[in-house]
């Protein structure tokens, strides 16, 4: 129980640090506007847009930080605090912080750093739900089939995400995709492909790391231990259910 408390006032804090730049650099671009008494054509939208990355990337925090809760509540499971935690950390840097201070710009390693830990994490998140998709069957699964479908399901889920890159990138030219980045800039391939190529290939090459990291783990760790596993995931289940 206490590790839940520290999980809920981590996500409250996260959240109202968010809801907080968004008021602030909302009322910095008001003030901007209308500093010099003139408020010309376009230079809302101009103010606005400026910050827009920032406004996106709050948004998109917002959104994701409720997931960890829906799923428990959707598939009636109790995700690992520790994880959960560990889960909101990797949402708020990836995604806000990220924008916020201009990480992806001011440290070359750190759009390869995020790839990787989002393959291991949304790999582990994959032994759960496959146990989860088993829960009225035996959950005495093949530990390949089991790592496998983690495998996959990471995999999967990089590539939904470079496609929202590419979409944002496409409609409200964000640059996710560093599309913008010199020809000499170091990424994976040939400069004649392009940037934006060369970045979305390597996020989804260390994508695959991460995920065959974790299903490895997971497959010698279930293979070594399949009945305290299986165990562990039925009170899982069972904590759930008695929390609510």
């Amino acid at each position: 129980m206490q590790t839940k408390r520290w999980r809920n006032l981590f996500f409250w804090i996260t959240r109202l640090s968010v809801f907080l730049s968004i008021f602030l650099n909302s009322i910095s671009a008001i003030i901007e506007i209308f500093s010099d008494k003139i408020v010309e054509k376009g230079e809302i939208f101009l103010k606005f847009s400026e910050r827009g990355e920032i406004f996106l990337g709050a948004f998109i925090f917002l959104i994701l930080s409720i997931i960890p809760d829906y799923i428990e509540m959707k598939n009636k499971v109790d995700i690992p605090d520790i994880l959960e935690i560990i889960v909101i950390i990797f949402i708020y840097a990836s995604t806000y912080m990220s924008v916020r201070f201009n990480l992806y710009y001011n440290f070359f390693w750190w759009d390869d750093l995020l790839h990787t830990f989002s393959g291991i994490i949304i790999g582990f998140l994959g032994f759960i739900f496959v146990f989860k998709l088993n829960e009225n069957y035996s959950l005495n699964l093949n530990p390949f089939l089991v790592a496998l479908f983690a495998f996959c399901f990471s995999v999967t889920m990089g590539v939904l995400w470079e496609i929202f890159e590419f979409t944002t990138d496409a409609l409200i030219k964000t640059t996710h995709q560093k599309w913008d980045l010199p020809p000499e800039s170091i990424l994976l391939g040939k400069p004649y492909q392009g940037s934006g190529l060369r970045d979305t290939m390597s996020d989804l090459i260390l994508d695959s790391i991460g995920a065959l990291f974790s299903s490895m783990v997971g497959y010698v760790m279930y293979k070594a231990r399949k009945m305290e596993v299986i165990k562990y995931i039925k009170n899982s289940f069972k904590r759930f259910e008695e929390e609510k």
